[in-house]
């Protein structure tokens, strides 16, 4: 029994991947799909209820973000959609019902809760007419052995490896945490002065988004290095997610006591880490999950295979290559030239401060802020020619500077821990650093050629 079943798995498992080789999708295949993709959906909507407290929306309100984070998933599902249908030979726009049968299956529990069973009976539905369509079948035959014998196929090539192409070198990881955290503290500035308004929704929107650079950040970094989880372990963590959210609608209130009596102590460091954050401002937070990551950085990274670029392919590129952009020379500030600018800009804001506290929100307040526009304006273009004459103004190095200079100066300003002449020092002297960041040489250009 076990010799023939072995080989019939091996047979299937040889035209699973031969199909997917050929950019279409089997029957298994595709409900492996359809389930993942689903329980992946499920699972963030669960952490969205959980963590931003989505369920105090509005009923439309709910409904309407629910639509749209499935439809975002619902374009994942499109690519596997169109593979059946090329499989199964049937015409494309077969697509359009099938990703509408699916969005309504899981979003009509949300906005009909006594119909749940109407939209599970959809989604079986669904699940049953992908999986009983015949494929057709695949442009190869089989030995004896149960090999395909087109010269393409190799059984014994390595299985495809899905990883993730992005890569963040350890500085990379550090600016990337360092422009989240900027854009994070204004968020929570938003929030904590709103008062439950409606800017705390906006700044649970924008924890959701930061939250997901975040985890694309974080696996660049684990791929630069080599420590990226395997994918089993995603899967698991998903199932998890999805069984403490069936346990919270199945028990209600009594799920928590369930899961203290199984995992006490697991339940006791987190009731413990529970009431320490409690101490904790978002400021605090959001330093603390900074700071724990700093080690991540310390991790060597691999080194990359280069991939061998075609001869007529970078003989292309060659060609098509841009001449290099021209920055304007004016702008372009060495270390010491910079640091005078600096001095100037500073000492120019000091009277617009004294405009703004001594006029008290009449017209030289917006003298004063056009004061500031301006001086902001000479100043980003002054700061980008100093990264420029350092070599550093490539990729999002400028603008990254200028993100980081800004909010260090100004956010500490709008929560009022500062006056505005603390705020034009930390301004200057933040940028005191690029002092030591040397100038790039200069290439030398050819002497004209004397004539006769």
């Amino acid at each position: 029994m076990n010799r023939r079943l072995a080989p019939a798995i091996t047979r299937v498992v040889q035209e699973a991947e031969l199909r997917q080789s050929l950019g279409r999708l089997g029957r298994i295949d595709f409900a492996l799909r359809i389930l993942t993709i689903t329980g992946i959906a499920f699972a963030f909507q669960f952490l969205g209820d959980a963590l931003l407290h989505l369920t105090q929306l509005p009923h439309v309100l709910y409904l309407l973000q629910r639509i749209i984070l499935f439809g975002a998933f619902g374009t994942i599902l499109m690519r596997g959609i169109d593979q059946r249908l090329i499989d199964a030979a049937l015409a494309r726009w077969y697509r359009y019902p099938a990703i509408a049968a699916w969005l309504i299956s899981v979003s009509l529990p949300a906005a009909w809760p006594s119909g749940w069973q109407i939209g599970l009976g959809l989604f079986l539905l669904l699940l049953i007419l992908g999986c009983s369509i015949r494929g057709t079948s695949l442009p190869t035959e089989y030995d004896s052995v149960s090999r395909p014998t087109v010269p393409e196929w190799n059984a014994y090539a390595p299985r495809r490896n899905y990883r993730p192409k992005w890569f963040n070198n350890s500085v990379s990881f550090l600016r990337s945490l360092l422009t989240l955290g900027c854009f994070w503290f204004p968020l929570i500035c938003l929030e904590s002065a709103s008062g439950g308004g409606i800017g705390v929704w906006f700044a649970r929107f924008g924890y959701c988004i930061l939250s997901l650079v975040w985890f694309f950040v974080l696996i660049g970094r684990l791929n630069d290095a080599g420590r990226l989880p395997h994918k089993r372990y995603g899967f698991l963590l998903t199932g998890l997610v999805l069984l403490i959210g069936l346990l919270n609608h199945i028990l209600g209130e009594e799920w928590s006591t369930h899961l203290h009596s199984l995992l006490s102590s697991a339940a006791f460091f987190a009731s413990l880490l529970g009431a320490w954050l409690k101490y904790l401002n978002g400021y605090e937070i959001l330093a603390l999950f900074l700071f724990v990551q700093i080690p991540l950085a310390f991790l060597p990274s691999n080194p990359r295979p280069q991939e061998p670029i075609p001869a007529n392919v970078a003989e292309g590129k060659s060609k098509r290559r841009a001449p290099a952009a021209k920055t304007n020379e004016l702008a372009l500030s060495g270390p010491f030239e910079y640091l005078r600018i600096l001095l100037v800009i500073g000492c120019l804001c000091i009277p617009l401060v004294y405009m703004d506290d001594a006029s008290g929100g009449s017209v030289g307040s917006w003298i004063a802020r056009l004061g500031y526009l301006i001086l902001g304006f000479f100043w980003l273009i002054f700061a980008n020619g100093r990264l420029e004459d350092a070599g550093w103004a490539h990729s999002w190095y400028p603008s990254q500077y200028a993100l980081v200079v800004s909010v260090a100066s100004l956010l500490p300003l709008a929560v009022h821990w500062i006056n505005g002449y603390e705020a034009v020092a930390i301004f200057v002297l933040i940028q005191i650093p690029t002092v030591f960041l040397r100038s790039k040489p200069v290439p030398e250009e050819p002497l004209p050629s004397s004539r006769g």
